[in-house]
């Protein structure tokens, strides 16, 4: 057997043809094709049902293929961002126009020829940067208080314009003289904004050839929406975004009701919908944030798939819910949904991997996967020649690769298992009920009230051992930090220096709402290992005028070790409150710590 490309197949890729659900239509190796996804689109251009490949080549050309060879090679004036093929009017033949969104300017090619050129609104200035430049051009200024003022300006949070940004890169006074010089022979002072992205609306039909209007995004954050045969620069609606779009996804219609999926820059995708008069729209609240940039974009129907750069594939509905994803081993470098027809499944979604390889999946389930030679730079699905689905795929160093659905494959028969597991209709092993589980239960019976009240006791001593040895664990100060009386207070309390000499640095914060006024500190110590107030420096009790609430209070003081072998213990911490000797016979409370700590103290170095 011999391929399409005229080379022998081996056994095993007819074995592989066999079973894939794709046929292999043409494959060009010479085609030197440098474009993207964006660029590439199929029409029917003469309205004779032979639908054409129309390409926008990034070394400014416009290539058009019919079946397996090139008919057309047109030049174009500037490097093409994005294509689409939109028709403008309702008049038969419907012949669509193609447009290409190059620079600042929208390019209208009618039958292959120009027909008309749209261009970007100038972008709005300050006024402060306006009446600097007036005052440029009228020569009351100079150089250097001029880029004075354009600093400050920008740091007042004013956006400046290419040719401010311009003038303040330059470093000597010299050459910001000489491009002065220059801007006041220029005719005007204007902001040019680029186009980043570009897509089609239906205007009022859902029929393929009905017709339909441009949405632009531009650099400066702004979506237009141009009218249905665009000319200068206007548009009828604009919306503005908080940053620079780079893919949209569009459903609806611009008459009755539609809905744009704006993905920008900050890895956000936003939602623009119509507002309540016609040719208005709304930026709504739904805000989806994606994680990562977005690496590819392609609409389903209602549903918007995103791959993003963590190797993620999520399907999004046209409010910003999310409703399912696919994650991969692999980077995405393109993707693309192949709409069946005469088929019982509606769409299958095509992702393309770095490594080559193209997986298609139903649903989040991988039904089918091949090979090309990567890396991927573009995939579009839809009519070729007369072929509904056609899978057009530009890879490897411009090569141009063809496939067309087989009309008899079915997707049933590449779904596998995507039900629930076989082991579920396995049985259990479940043992008898043996002879000794009949008598623990009729033993259960027949003995609950007893049962409950054994239980009941045993609860009961299981409490009461625990508040014994909370109780202890209290006094004996084992707790790094107890809070005994009903204030809340935190201490913390480091203990610096190698010994005999320790510096005690304690740290107090009321957590409570009022403040503690007139309290205590008091330290409880083996006599043996330490001993204080054998200096200034040092106290054993110290008083804290007040405790402000959430305020920390740094106290410190000095702990001598006596120990001749250096040996380590714990100095207990009590906060003691305020006691007033006349109220304190009728008061008990007053003699409770409002807190204890334990201070576990270091190995001290021997006394010298």
């Amino acid at each position: 057997n011999m391929s399409l490309n005229g080379q022998p197949q081996s056994l095993a890729q007819q074995q592989a043809a066999q079973k894939s659900p794709l046929l292999h239509a043409w494959y060009d190796p010479l085609c030197n094709l440098k474009t993207t996804s964006t660029c590439m689109r199929l029409a029917d251009l003469a309205c004779d049902g032979d639908y054409k490949l129309c390409v926008c080549d990034m070394e400014k050309k416009l290539k058009v293929f019919k079946g397996t060879s090139l008919i057309s090679d047109y030049a174009i004036l500037d490097s093409p961002i994005a294509m689409r093929v939109t028709y403008t009017e309702n008049s038969t033949p419907r012949i669509p126009s193609i447009a290409v969104a190059a620079g600042s300017h929208v390019f209208i090619y009618r039958q292959l020829r120009p027909y008309r050129k749209w261009s970007c609104p100038p972008v709005d200035l300050s006024k402060a940067e306006t009446d600097i430049w007036a005052e440029i051009k009228a020569g009351t200024i100079t150089s250097a208080d001029a880029v004075s003022q354009l600093m400050d300006a920008r740091e007042k949070g004013s956006i400046l314009s290419s040719r401010s940004i311009d003038l303040l890169t330059l470093d000597s006074d010299v050459s910001r003289q000489q491009f002065i010089e220059e801007m006041r022979e220029a005719p005007s002072f204007l902001q040019l904004t680029l186009i980043t992205c570009m897509d089609i609306m239906r205007k009022d039909s859902d029929d393929p050839d009905a017709v339909t209007l441009l949405v632009v995004g531009t650099e400066a954050g702004q979506l237009l929406i141009l009218p249905q045969d665009p000319s200068n620069s206007a548009y009828i609606c604009k919306i503005q975004l908080p940053s620079t779009p780079t893919t949209l996804s569009i459903v609806g219609l611009f008459d009755v009701e539609w809905r744009i999926s704006v993905i920008c820059r900050d890895c956000k995708m936003y939602n623009v919908k119509n507002g309540d008069a016609r040719g208005s729209a709304v930026l709504s609240g739904v805000v989806v944030d994606l994680g990562s940039q977005a690496v590819a974009v392609t609409k389903q129907e209602k549903y918007v798939w995103v791959a993003t750069m963590e190797r993620t594939v999520t399907c999004y509905s046209n409010r910003g819910k999310r409703l399912k994803g696919i994650v991969l081993t692999e980077d995405v470098a393109d993707m693309c949904v192949m709409a069946l027809k005469r088929s019982k499944a509606n769409h299958v979604l095509l992702v393309a991997l770095v490594t080559g390889e193209i997986c298609m999946y139903r649903d989040p389930t991988m039904i089918y996967s091949f090979k090309v030679e990567k890396p991927v730079t573009a995939m579009i699905c839809g009519t070729y020649g007369r072929e509904e689905n056609s899978l057009v795929i530009v890879h490897g160093q411009g090569a141009l690769t063809i496939k067309m659905w087989r009309r008899t494959a079915e997707l049933d028969n590449f779904a596998g298992n995507t039900g629930p597991p076989p082991e579920q209709d396995i049985p259990l092993a479940v043992p008898k009920k043996t002879k000794l589980y009949v008598e623990q239960t009729q033993r259960e019976r027949e003995m609950a009230p007893e049962i409950h009240r054994r239980f009941q006791r045993d609860l009961c001593k299981l409490r009461l051992t625990t508040a014994r040895a909370y109780v202890k664990t209290l006094t004996d100060g084992f707790m790094s930090s107890s809070p005994l009386g009903s204030q809340d207070i935190r201490v913390n309390v480091q203990v610096q220096g190698l010994g005999p000499r320790f510096l005690l640095k304690m740290t107090f914060q009321n957590a409570t709402a009022l403040p503690i006024i007139q309290s205590r500190i008091l330290f409880s110590f083996d006599a043996n290992l330490y001993v204080m107030g054998h200096d200034p420096g040092s106290c054993q009790s110290i008083l804290l005028p007040i405790l402000i609430p959430s305020l920390k209070h740094v106290v410190e003081t000095q702990v001598l070790s006596i120990d001749p072998q250096g040996r380590a213990g714990q100095l207990l911490l009590m906060l003691l409150p305020y006691n007033d000797q006349s109220v304190a016979s009728s008061t008990n409370n007053l003699t409770v710590p409002l807190l204890s700590a334990s201070i576990r103290m270091p190995v001290s170095e021997p006394l010298l």
